[in-house]
């Protein structure tokens, strides 16, 4: 007997009521009584579905006063309610670093990338500087940031001897996957690696390597950092 397939999720992207919300969201500013009106659905739901959409932080809802009448709430996207919506950014990254490996060579567009990704580390390092001196706060701030930037990343610390210790940052998600497989070495090597390395110079004497990665077919991305504790003594 043939199963059903899965039932599509709640505000994911596809034909669902709160699918349909972000789609006239997307149009402009709307109460839950245009909403409801537009859908033909009863307001009571469409409410329901926007507080679900407002938890998730994909809408956002404000009073405008219009004229004497009483303030209406209206809800609008947010940045993070349009970013569910199709956006190229790996196509135009890509023609980008074609552009300018074609024009300038491989090395320059490296040199690009390493630069950028100091940029990104020196922020990271500056908050590593103002916290304790411990490796594992070290690293706990390093996966905050990794998360922040959509890595969807998780840290452990490996097995250790008196004379070092290990930790282990794990990404489930690459932020520029499409264009990874295309230039492993200048994304994986030149931003990935360079972000985490640089930003525990100064603090740690800091070994960075990556075991697997997501660009080359591996189910996530791992970077193991070893510190060398004999070094800072």
């Amino acid at each position: 007997m043939a199963t059903k397939g899965p039932s599509k999720k709640a505000g994911t992207f596809g034909g669902d009521t709160k699918q349909l919300i972000l789609n006239l969201l997307l149009e402009g500013s709307k109460t839950a009584g245009e909403i409801a009106g537009k859908l033909k659905i009863q307001k009571s739901a469409i409410r329901t579905h926007l507080e679900s959409l407002q938890a998730e932080q994909s809408v956002r809802s404000y009073f405008k006063i219009e004229g004497l009448g009483r303030p209406r709430k209206v809800y609008e996207l947010t940045e993070r309610g349009r970013e569910l919506f199709p956006r190229k950014y790996d196509l135009i990254l890509s023609l980008i670093l074609q552009e300018i490996e074609s024009t300038q060579g491989h090395e320059y567009m490296k040199k690009i990338i390493k630069s950028i990704a100091d940029n990104m580390a020196h922020d990271i390092r500056d908050k590593i500087k103002e916290s304790s001196s411990s490796l594992e706060e070290s690293v706990r701030i390093l996966n905050s940031f990794s998360n922040e930037l959509g890595f969807m990343s998780s840290f452990y610390k490996e097995d250790e001897d008196n004379s070092s210790s290990t930790y282990s940052i794990i990404s489930r998600n690459c932020i520029v996957h499409k264009i990874a497989i295309k230039h492993q070495d200048a994304i994986c090597h030149g931003f990935h690696d360079r972000i985490i390395q640089k930003s525990l110079d100064g603090k740690v004497n800091a070994k960075v390597q990556l075991k697997e990665c997501l660009a080359l077919g591996d189910q996530y991305s791992r970077h193991i950092i070893a510190i060398n504790n004999d070094a800072d003594k």
